[in-house]
């Protein structure tokens, strides 16, 4: 009998290479960083800048239907304080395991989160007006040259981050509003291929269409960017929705529900796992959570998901799992609510309390060096 060598033991099996492609894209970062060691023909594989932007893209395309949540991590910023956890020890664990990044990423100043995309984190920095894009799976971090935007203060902005399939090219977007006519908006489109800012092609901006809330960057769903509007020409500041197309540079307006017509005060918009979520507080009694149901921008149909009862300050849904439990984001932190028994159990409130903002990410190989 031959004795099987410690060497052949560990090889790699004997597949058609397009099928071990198949295999490795389903797994999640840590199990690949790992298996770069199996052998040169792996490590060359998972280190392709193809391999791991289909890696990024099968994950972003499977929010709505994976059981798994391992691949899925929160980041949080409170002014500036930046930390972040995954989703499975949110939900999991008694005590989550928060990293905090103070001074990790760009020191003690003021950033404001302008997206996230396939893994990647953009950051607004206050002190010199540029972007950086982050992974904070892998730890590296770039600015993005030639980035600055200056801006008047008698300009509102309001930003998007977003990856245009068609080019192959991560994009930031600038809507600039002047503070006494904001009925004139202006896009801006910075490219992380030409390195440079241009002007939006497209200037047929929806009639009377405004973005409402500065405060929060656009959501960016299935090539698109999305931003909280209303209807400047209308006596009862009409909710609506700013859709920007990012490959066909194209915006449209997107109807809201009808719920949001009947006295609702306020919008909030969101990714819950890849479908483009709102929040509407129906006269003031409750939290409605309604989600985009049908093919992105064709039918906008919007389909009620759950209802909070009694909660009218603000709320952002940020993940859901399959038992129908809510992680939430709050002004003083996140919870979980649970559909069931109408519970919620507050989260580690001293670690992730305080939130400014908060963002599910998927957990990815792309490095902002290479873009």
């Amino acid at each position: 009998m031959e004795e099987t060598t410690t060497e052949s033991f560990f090889s790699p099996p004997n597949l058609p290479p397009e099928m071990m492609e198949e295999i490795l894209l389903r797994l999640p970062v840590k199990s690949l960083t790992r298996f770069k060691s199996v052998c040169i023909s792996w490590r060359s594989l998972i280190s392709e800048t193809l391999f791991t932007l289909k890696h990024a893209l099968l994950l972003e395309g499977s929010k709505a239907t994976t059981r798994k949540k391992s691949p899925y991590g929160v980041i949080t910023t409170s002014r500036y304080h930046l930390k972040s956890c995954c989703v499975d020890s949110l939900y999991n664990e008694s005590t989550t395991n928060v990293l905090e990044h103070d001074g990790e990423l760009l020191g003690r100043d003021y950033y404001q989160v302008a997206g996230t995309c396939n893994g990647l984190v953009c950051f607004h920095v206050d002190y010199n007006k540029s972007f950086y894009l982050w992974n904070p799976t892998l730890k590296l971090q770039q600015i993005l040259s030639g980035s600055d935007l200056e801006t008047s203060d008698e300009v509102i902005v309001t930003y998007g981050f977003g990856y245009d399939e068609s080019e192959d090219d991560y994009k930031v977007v600038a809507l600039l509003q002047q503070r006494q006519q904001q009925l004139k908006t202006e896009a801006m489109i910075y490219s992380t291929r030409q390195k440079l800012w241009s002007r939006s092609s497209n200037t047929c901006f929806p009639s009377g269409v405004v973005v409402a809330d500065k405060s929060r960057s656009g959501i960016y769903i299935n090539g698109t960017l999305n931003f909280a509007a209303t209807h400047s020409d209308s006596s009862s500041s009409l909710s609506t929705i700013l859709s920007y197309d990012i490959s066909r540079d194209v915006f449209k307006e997107l109807h809201g529900p009808s719920c949001c017509k009947r006295g609702c005060f306020t919008l909030t918009l969101g990714d819950l796992r890849g479908c483009l979520s709102m929040v509407c507080y129906c006269k003031g009694v409750n939290a409605d959570v309604l989600v985009m149901k049908e093919e992105f921008g064709g039918g906008e149909s919007w389909s009620k998901l759950l209802s909070i009862p009694g909660l009218t300050d603000f709320v952002r849904p940020l993940w859901i799992s399959n038992g129908l439990v809510v992680l939430l984001e709050f002004r003083s932190g996140l919870a979980l609510y649970n559909c069931a028994n109408g519970k919620f159990q507050y989260l580690v409130s001293d670690s992730l309390s305080s939130c400014r903002d908060a963002k599910v990410y998927v957990k990815t190989l792309i490095s902002p060096c290479d873009l």
